[in-house]
């Protein structure tokens, strides 16, 4: 009788089976291709408010495994991150084409209306003293009189008192000059005014560097960002 043979499978020593018994290799270790990691990441992305801390904590640690392992995979990771570039620059060109085209269809829309506004004011008025109707089968053209409105020959002739002053000034410097106002002229100045403050986050990131104190602000350090050759 053959002394059964110790098995080995993928450098695992698998026992000998009993007599008859069908010796069952485990089942092979799976590993997420990249493109499952891709199509993941894009899932995380696009659900990331509905993804929950561990499943995030898996998902880093099968893309950190697929990164460091392989060279391969860093291409492809780099190819993807590439193709996202692309994806969002043909959108951007995408967004400006159409902006063309619907300025485009707008002038052409406001062409032909006014041809059509032209040839019914051509021809004349109903008994009522209305202008005439063009009647189709699907749909009826008339006209009305717009409201007035104002067109500017040469706004240097305009007064001052029909004109809205729009100047962006530092804040420092715009409470400096409140400052040397009388408090009616003040008054009047600020009850006019319209005013919306934005941070220079060049100038206190500069400041800051200079060891000064900003209140209200906190310079972040130690993060890293992604850089592509």
């Amino acid at each position: 009788m053959a002394t059964p043979q110790v098995v080995s499978i993928s450098g695992v020593a698998i026992p000998p089976s009993p007599v008859g018994a069908e010796v069952v290799a485990p089942p092979p270790v799976q590993t997420l291709s990249l493109y499952a990691i891709e199509e993941q990441l894009l899932a995380y992305t696009d659900t990331a408010e509905l993804v929950e801390e561990d499943q995030e904590q898996a998902f880093l640690e099968e893309f950190t495994a697929a990164l460091v392992a392989a060279i391969d995979k860093r291409d492809r990771v780099g190819q993807f991150l590439n193709h996202l570039d692309a994806q969002a620059a043909f959108a951007a060109a995408e967004i400006q084409r159409l902006q063309e085209r619907k300025k485009t269809f707008e002038a052409m829309r406001d062409r032909i209306e006014g041809y059509v506004v032209r040839i019914i004011e051509g021809l004349g008025t109903d008994p009522k003293g209305k202008p005439k109707k063009l009647e189709g089968r699907t749909v009826t053209f008339s006209i009305r009189a717009c409201p007035a409105s104002v067109e500017i020959k040469d706004e240097s002739d305009i007064p001052l008192d029909y004109k809205t002053a729009t100047i962006k000034l530092p804040a420092r410097i715009w409470e400096s000059l409140l400052d040397n106002l009388d408090l009616e002229t003040r008054a009047h100045i600020t009850d006019q005014a319209t005013r919306s403050d934005s941070v220079d986050k060049r100038a206190v990131k500069a400041a800051i560097a200079d060891n000064h104190e900003i209140p209200g602000v906190t310079l972040t350090v130690g993060k890293f960002s992604l850089v592509r050759k």
